[in-house]
Formats: structure tokens, sequence, C-alpha cells
């Protein structure tokens, strides 16, 4: 019959007659106590709706740590096991054998991303099935997790040991990865996790023990070096537009090409991944191009972060602030100076886009002139305001990006003729060039584009930025806090940025109003740096330090009783957007994008700029109890009205395809 049809005959037929099973491969070891386990657990999930197996065995824990903190004796994982599992009928029916959804899911690369995070074989396996390469009923089963959103339920400690691991086998070879030496055949499992309960720190280090390197190594260190030489001595090009091909042969036919600078790092790249791939879903043939990618994602283009050029590539962007070092008496706020392209960059030349849209597109990821060349519609979804000054990303209290910059403030300057004149110029005669349409996330963005020199009379939208409100959702705040280990009687106050230190943020501003609070909380940081400031005494530090993954992010935004962004000034941050959609009120200076966010006593409080009294009056109030859940409600409620990702995406789907519809009449 086959290993596939044998293993689905055998158990849809006791399945059938008995309505749960359990299974054993025949070269699997249990301890004594596996049996009683597996039975437990079957009557324990029997009923929870987002448990569709469980097993007996897990990783050795030298490659999948389990944190002492976690409160539980199981835990959920996105993927199912084979060495040792059970089920019952009404979870084996929903599998589809005949893997009807193929065709649709292989389309759909959100989907595959979704699947994948239980590891990067399973839509591998999944095609090898569907090609007939391989005969296996588990690849379908465990989809069918995936296809029902359900998880598989593990032991703490492996109760399972597969001796098969010894080289004797077909499909099985040796690996450290899954060999467990020992066992502890007295422990036995009494603390059952929900099903619901996803730890990302689990599921993160569940996921890295199954994949594989990210880049293969090259067969040399100088393999490229030799390469690019050959092809500089064979084709006689100038060395940007060679370095440029050396990535891609030939131009490609692409839907969406969207480009930013960094692929996920900072707010403007995770608020530009998200809208990626949420319109990638519409606009399936889309590329993201980026200076470095983070991720084997084909979609991705950029330089391999570990190979000569990538590192070479990220000391370019350095380069150009040298030209900073003129100006003595410049401010430490952050401001990029030219327009010139990165030599080693990805070449806009190398694609056919049907429209390209912009984001945040500093140190060199862009040669302007190329983006001219391609006669293309372009979309430019302003993060901050370099798009119309003359190298500043924010513009404090100057005005001079209403004519033409020059004795820039930011950079100690009195001359008319400085660097953000030059800037401002440059930019003038490139957008003159283009089919030019600004989305901004704020009004208050729009409203102060609108007034520039640059973009005044330019189709300006309002677009906010997305999230996904299924990733960034409340989780249950004792569970949040539990997985921190932070007592649920504390008062939480949640501060994060992607650098603390950055005067922007205004950590001093928050310190200084902690210290008018004058009562025992916690302040729970996330980001890069740590506070300059002496905390006042009430005032318990627990910082995070910078949180990479999404599901880690939304439990500490649960955590907390109140997030506060204490912002002088921010276009519509992520961390305002992400706070509420995981039902957590949030308290800012009334300032820039802010009040487009948070409304005054329904899902947070806006405070005089800069008037940390008011600050600290508005964190006790939304701190207090008695409102404690309508705020939260309120907060999701506005989350997913106005930020829930597939709105955002439609918005866009929309102006791309008028404006494409445009362009080719």
């Amino acid at each position: 019959m086959g290993l596939a049809n044998s293993v689905i005959t055998g158990v849809s037929e006791l399945l059938r007659e008995h309505g749960r099973i359990i299974v054993l491969e025949d070269d699997l070891v249990t301890t004594k106590n596996f049996l009683a386990f597996m039975n437990d657990a079957l009557d324990c999930y029997s009923s929870d709706p987002k448990a569709f197996s469980v097993t007996g065995y897990r990783l050795p824990e030298g490659y999948l740590h389990i944190p002492r903190d976690f409160p539980y004796d199981t835990f959920a994982g996105y993927r199912c096991s084979s060495w040792s599992w059970g089920t019952w009928r009404d979870r084996w029916n929903l599998v589809d054998w005949d893997m009807s959804y193929y065709a649709d899911f292989m389309k759909d690369e959100m989907a595959r991303a979704e699947f994948d995070k239980g590891g990067r074989d399973l839509t591998k396996m999944l095609r090898q099935q569907k090609e007939g390469k391989i005969d296996s009923w588990a690849i379908r089963f465990s989809f069918a997790h995936y296809a029902n959103d359900m998880r598989c339920m593990y032991p703490r400690k492996s109760l399972v040991q597969n001796i098969g691991l010894d080289n004797s086998g077909v499909h099985t070879k040796p690996n450290p990865r899954f060999v467990h030496t020992k066992l502890e055949d007295d422990w036995y499992p009494t603390r059952f996790s929900p099903a619901h309960v996803m730890d990302p720190r689990i599921a993160t280090r569940f996921v890295t023990a199954f994949n594989g390197p990210l880049y293969p190594r090259q067969s040399g260190p100088f393999r490229g070096i030799k390469r690019a030489a050959r092809k500089v001595a064979s084709y006689g090009r100038s060395l940007p537009s060679f370095l440029s091909s050396f990535a891609f042969g030939s131009r490609s036919q692409v839907d969406i090409l969207t480009v930013n600078t960094y692929q996920k790092k900072g707010g403007a790249a995770r608020a530009a991944w998200r809208v990626f791939g949420g319109t990638r879903q519409i606009y399936p043939n889309s590329v993201y191009l980026t200076l470095v990618r983070e991720d084997s994602d084909s979609a991705v283009w950029g330089l391999d972060g570990q190979s000569i050029r990538g590192k070479i590539a990220r000391r370019f962007t350095r380069h150009e602030k040298r030209l900073l070092r003129r100006y003595s008496l410049r401010e430490g706020s952050f401001f990029s100076p030219s327009l010139s392209q990165n030599p080693l960059r990805i070449s806009l030349a190398r694609t056919r886009p049907a429209l390209v849209h912009l984001n945040w597109v500093v140190d060199g990821v862009v040669d302007f002139d190329e983006l001219v060349a391609l006669k293309r519609p372009v979309v430019w979804t302003l993060h901050d305001t370099w798009a119309f000054t003359g190298g500043c990303h924010y513009t404090g209290d100057c005005t001079r990006y209403r004519e033409e910059c020059g004795q820039c403030p930011q950079l100690g300057s009195s001359d008319a003729f400085d660097i953000s004149r030059q800037l401002i110029q440059t930019k003038a005669e490139i957008y003159r060039k283009m089919d030019l349409t600004i989305v901004c996330p704020s009004r208050w963005l729009a409203e102060i584009a609108a007034e520039s020199s640059l973009l005044a009379g330019r189709r300006i939208e309002v677009i906010p930025n997305g999230l996904d409100t299924d990733v960034f959702k409340p989780y249950d705040q004792e569970v949040a806090r539990a997985h921190f280990g932070i007592s649920i009687d504390e008062c939480v106050i949640l501060f994060g940025a992607q650098s603390l230190k950055d005067p922007r943020k205004g950590s001093d501003l928050l310190i200084e109003g902690l210290g008018k609070l004058k009562i025992p909380c916690t302040l729970l940081t996330f980001g890069d740096g740590n506070f300059c400031s002496q905390l006042p005494d009430c005032v318990r530090l627990h910082a995070l330090g910078n949180i990479k993954n999404d599901d880690d992010l939304a439990m500490a935004y649960s955590a907390a009783d109140v997030f506060v962004c204490a912002s002088r000034e921010d276009n519509l941050p992520n961390t305002i957007a992400e706070a509420m959609a995981c039902g957590t009120p949030c308290a800012a200076f009334d300032v820039a994008g802010l009040s487009d966010m948070i409304d005054h006593r329904v899902n947070g409080w806006l405070a005089r700029p800069f008037d940390t009294d008011e600050l600290a009056a508005g964190i006790k109030w939304l701190t207090n109890r008695a409102q404690a859940e309508s705020l939260r409600l309120a907060a999701r409620e506005k989350a997913i009205t106005e930020y829930d990702l597939a709105s955002i995406s439609s918005k866009y789907a929309k102006l791309f395809d008028e404006l494409i519809k445009a362009a080719d009449l």
C-alpha cells in the first residue's frame, strides 16, 4: 500500500471505531509514564478548540531550551510530531488528503510564510508530496494543523527517544538536533498549557532548531572577488553599473517594486514590510528591494549581509556622513546629507516594474537617475520629513523647508548655500521629472508636506501604517506578566523605541513624569540602549532589550497597564498602533501625528506638549483599574478599525491600480 496509505487507512479505521488514537513507530523507546501522559493529554485537550494533536516527543534541551519561568509542563507548537502522537476522530477528519488546497496555497506567499513558522522545510515537503517525490501522511497532517489554526501539544521534557538515528534507517540519518542520549524515566507532566498559549521564546527556538543555515557558504573567501574581476575584464563596464548587474543578470518584470533601505530594521522598515506583505497577496509578482536582506525570502532583493559585498556596502553608508564634519556646531539630530547612490546596491535598472513604491530610502539604496529612467509612476510613503527637506528627518521648530532650506539650524550653519540648500535644489530637479504621488501615514505629516517647496501641489494621500491584528492581539495579562516574571499586582508602565537614547523619543521627559507620579511601579522597556538618567526611587526598571519577535512584543504590550510615548515629534509610531491592537491604552504628548492615534480619555491620554505634570496625571488615570476594561476595549477597537493590515493594503492597492491604469493609457 505504501507508507502514507498504510498509516492513513489504519488510523482512519481505528478512529471510526474508537474515536481517539495513540501512534508509535517501531524504533521509539518511551518512559514508563508515556502512555499515562498521552491518555491524560487526550482527555485534557479533547475539547480545546486550538489543539489538533498531542505528542510525547520534544527536541533535546540543547536545541530547544524551555525557559525556567514558563509555567506549564506542556507547550504548543506549529508543527506536528510523527515520533509518537495522538489525535481524535473529529480532528483527523479535517485533513484534506487529496491536497485540493495546493494550487491556491502555493500562490500565496503570506500563507507559505505562516505555514513555515514550524520550519522552512514544511512547504518544501508539501511540494515534494504533491510532485510524488515523497510518500508522506505526516506533511499533510501537519498542513491541517496550519489550515485550521490549531496546534500540536508537546511535553516540556521528552518521554520518547528515537533509537533509529543510528545510520541504519533509509529515511533518517544521525542528527544531534533530534538525538536524546537519556530520558528522565520518573518525570510526569501535570500542568497542561492551554493550546492557544504560544510562548514566543519557545516558538522562535523551535523553528530555529528545524531551520538550516540562512545562507550557504561560498567555496572560498575570494570566490566573489575573482568572479567580479573576470566580469570587469570581460565587459569593461564602469564599476557602479557592473556591480549592479552582478546581482541580477537580466531585467525582471514585476508588479510593484517596493524600496526601503532596510528590510525590517526600524519603524519605517517594519511599516514598509507589513504593507509589502499585504499588497503582495494582491500583486503576487512583487519585489522588495533593500540594501542588505535579512532573510532568504525569494521576493527580497538585496545583498547578502554576510558576504564581502554586503559588508563593504554597509561601510559605504557611513561614507557620506563625513560631509557633516565641516559643521562643527551641528546638533546630534539625525541628518542624511546626500542623494549619492551606494555603488554596491542592487540596481533599479534590473527591473521593469508597473509601479515603484518608495519608503525610507537614504544611505544610497536608490539611484534617482535610474528611477526617473524607469518612466513609471512612483508612490512615495513618507515615514518622516526627509523627502521634502534639505536632509533632516524631523524639522523641529524650523520651517525653512517651505522655501529652499539653507542656514540649517540642525547643522548650526549660517551659510545660505550649505548642504541643506544644495540637497533641496537637487531634489527639486529630480522631482520635476517624476510621476510622483505622496502617501503620508498621518494628517500632520500630510499638512506640512503640502506646505513644503518640494511637494506643494503634488497629490498627497493619507493612509495609516498597517499591522496584523491577529499577531498584535491582547494576551491574558496574568499570562503575559508571568512570561516576563512580573507580578500581577504591580503597576506596569511600558516604554519602547528603536533607540531609547534618541532625544526625540523623550525618555528624559518620561523619567521626569514618573518622578511626579509618586507611586510604586515597574517601568518595562524594549529597544536598544539604556536610560541615561537616574530613575525615581519608586520605579523599578525591567529592561527587555531589543525584541525582534512580534509575538514577544505583543506579550510585552499585553503585560502593561499603559504604554507611554513621550516623543517630542513623531509621525505615526508603530508602537502606539501595536499597543492599541494589544488592548493597551496609551499616554503621549499632543504633538505631530499622535493626535491621529489617541482619543483623549477614550483609549488613552493626550497631555499638553512637554507638560510632565499632565503626563503623570494621565498615566495615573489610565492605570486606574476602575476603567481599565473599557479603555482596553476602545484601544483594540481603534486598532482594528484604522490600522488593520488587510484594510490598509486594499487602500494601497486601489491607489496603485489607479496610477498604473493612468500611466498605461
